[in-house]
């Protein structure tokens, strides 16, 4: 699997190598780069076990050549010379050689102006042919528009000695020249811009300037893995990573903290309201009880007697306990201990999530006693037969009923749901007469 893998990406990269009029430079440099190091993995994938390995070949290394870069001229009788005390310019991939000849700004037969070289119709400075073969001489070309071999190949066809390309933008550091055919016979440098726009302007303008490309220092160090676009991509992936988790920490914390506000809000308002709920349970004092009533007569929180100082408070269950046992339970719990009732909605605070100041139907004043009968109001009137020695009192006080005020008749009725309960519980040999008499009642 793994061999398949690494063939895929080797067939790839080859593929996209050999289209190179449809990338750019710096495109094409990394795709190049990207080769390198995959026939690097590839080699050593499918090199032998018993194959030695040297440094070189273990750790990527990069072999740079850099070059003086001095040249000349007559202006006016006079000869301006040009050198560096340091290297200018740095050789790319192939031969590195010392050369000197005829400085030629490259341009096309359609343009004077395009000095890019990326087509093999090239012309002298200014349209001006090139120099004769056998003539050496060094080509002067930009950067830009096609690769380094596209270059390098144009120039080499007319006998060019050697190449100069200078960048088309500021550079802190020359980059090495991907140059695929490393066996042609030219010195291949890239130089910086100002240097190459300031040769360019005095062959431009009619000069002969000899140039020579001689090898500076040369050195190995090694390369990273990574280049550029690697390294900015994973940063800025990891920053919009950080950025995106740093939001949501901040919308999850902003969430939390408001509910825990409202959460709290809620707890503050439930005990104020339980508060105000306590107030309306009934309490008592506590009194010492019979002994066979001590082990049952006791606070269930506490498990102790009731005392006769202590405050005990009665829920609206019939639940007792002690004042200073149960407060407490009620302002976090809201309910009874034993039976789990609702104080809270008992009193009509609480229904629902809503809390109301109204009190609950269950204590709402007590009806209003019925009305004293009016006139003509028949009222039931029951007689009970009496032995014969005792008739004459019986009609006596009969008729002292119809003769005794409202407020007397009413005491009488109420000594006569007395009698009726008296004679309920008289023997079953003793006849009984109920009747319906009709009597005025007066207001006096």
């Amino acid at each position: 699997m793994y061999c398949q893998e690494m063939l895929l990406l080797a067939s790839l990269l080859l593929l996209l190598g050999g289209l190179p009029h449809l990338t750019s430079t710096t495109t094409t440099t990394t795709l190049v780069a990207a080769m390198t190091i995959a026939n690097q993995d590839l080699e050593r994938y499918f090199r032998p076990v018993n194959a030695t390995h040297s440094p070189e070949e273990r750790i990527p290394v990069d072999v740079y050549n850099f070059a003086f870069l001095n040249w000349s001229y007559v202006d006016e009788n006079t000869i301006c010379e040009s050198e560096f005390s340091e290297e200018k310019a740095r050789y790319g991939e192939g031969k590195v050689l010392n050369v000197t000849g005829r400085l030629i700004h490259i341009s096309t037969a359609d343009d004077d102006s395009d000095d890019f070289a990326c087509t093999p119709y090239i012309r002298g400075t200014r349209g001006t042919p090139l120099p004769e073969k056998g003539v050496p001489w060094i080509a002067l070309v930009r950067r830009g528009r096609c690769t380094f071999e596209d270059k390098v190949k144009h120039v080499y066809h007319y006998n060019a000695a050697g190449v100069i390309i200078y960048n088309d933008k500021q550079v802190m550091q020359l980059e090495k020249m991907q140059i695929k055919v490393k066996t042609r016979n030219i010195a291949a440098v890239i130089t910086y811009q100002s240097i190459g726009i300031d040769l360019a302007s005095t062959v431009d303008k009619g000069h002969n300037v000899t140039i020579s490309i001689i090898e500076g220092r040369r050195g190995v160090r090694t390369v990273s893995n990574l280049n550029r676009t690697s390294v900015l991509f994973v940063s800025i992936s990891f920053i919009v990573l950080m950025i995106i988790s740093l939001v949501w920490l901040m919308f999850y914390y902003i969430q939390r903290f408001r509910y825990m506000q409202a959460k709290d809000q809620q707890s503050r308002n439930l005990c104020s309201v339980t508060k105000k709920a306590i107030m309306k349970i009934p309490t008592k004092t506590g009194k010492m009880t019979d002994e066979k009533d001590m082990d049952s007569d006791c606070c269930a929180i506490c498990i102790e007697s009731y005392k006769p100082a202590d405050i005990i408070r009665i829920l609206p269950c019939k639940h007792e306990f002690h004042k200073n046992c149960i407060d407490p339970w009620l302002i976090e719990h809201r309910t009874c201990p034993m039976c789990k009732l609702d104080v809270l909605k008992f009193y009509g605070y609480v229904v629902g999530d809503q809390i109301y100041e109204t009190p609950s139907p269950q204590h709402n004043a007590p009806a209003a006693l019925p009305p004293v009968p009016t006139a003509s109001e028949e009222v039931p009137v029951i007689v009970v037969a009496l032995p014969q020695h005792n008739i004459s009192s019986f009609n006596a006080s009969a008729i002292n009923y119809h003769q005794r005020s409202p407020s007397s008749s009413q005491q009488h009725h109420q000594s006569g749901i007395a009698e009726r309960g008296r004679r309920n519980s008289a023997p079953a040999t003793m006849p009984q007469i109920i009747c319906t008499a009709s009597r005025q009642v007066t207001d006096v």
